[in-house]
């Protein structure tokens, strides 16, 4: 159940991703390694680390759409996904930011283009899901998470809705969605969402 709701929220990222094709190759190496992004934190929460990942388990568990790029680094940790097409551009997870050059360079920063926004995901396991590629880039723009809001992850997603953020730290957060026995939580980065609300700190 779990991987079947994660892969309703990467269509939404693919639909995304196909809107912005008329980008320029630069941004359209930079959409095609940031959607991965969402697996890699899906293969950690499944497996506590990233070790192992390859884009061969990233496409067979998690999303079929995943395309030119190679995971050249994954250790407990840390991982670092590549294009293969040029211009190369990498991205350094799981904090990011996403740019130019291969692994192990540390180019310029490639910036995210504006993007329509997705539908709106239905589910509190859903809507906690949706939220993570928008925290992590807050997360790289602002070197952790610690003063995070609900406005400010608007700035990079204006269809996040009906999530809570208990507490956010440099290196940790916990975000809520849903009411009741229908409520998630999840404490990121690692965790995958879990019913029921933020456990205490």
């Amino acid at each position: 159940m779990r991987r079947r709701l994660f892969s309703l929220l990467l269509l939404a990222v693919v639909v995304v991703s196909s809107a912005s094709a008329g980008t320029s190759p630069l941004q359209k190496r930079r959409l095609e390694v940031v959607s991965a992004v969402p697996a890699s934190e899906a293969y950690h929460a499944d497996h506590g680390t990233y070790a192992g990942m390859s884009v061969a388990k990233l496409r067979r568990a998690y999303d079929r759409s995943l395309k030119s790029i190679v995971v050249r680094k994954a250790t407990r940790s840390r991982y670092c996904i590549e294009s293969t097409l040029k211009p190369f551009v990498h991205y350094d997870g799981p904090g990011g930011p996403a740019r130019r050059g291969r692994c192990g360079t540390r180019g310029a920063i490639v910036p995210r283009p504006a993007s329509p926004p997705s539908a709106q995901p239905t589910t509190a396991e859903q809507r906690l899901r949706a939220a993570v590629p928008a925290i992590e880039a807050y997360s790289s723009d602002h070197d952790g998470y610690g003063g995070m809001t609900i406005a400010g992850l608007r700035a990079y997603d204006a269809g996040i809705v009906a999530i809570t953020i208990v507490r956010a730290s440099r290196d940790t957060y916990c975000i809520e969605s849903g009411t009741g026995s229908e409520m998630f939580h999840k404490d990121g980065p690692g965790e995958s969402s879990a019913p029921g609300p933020c456990p205490a700190a």
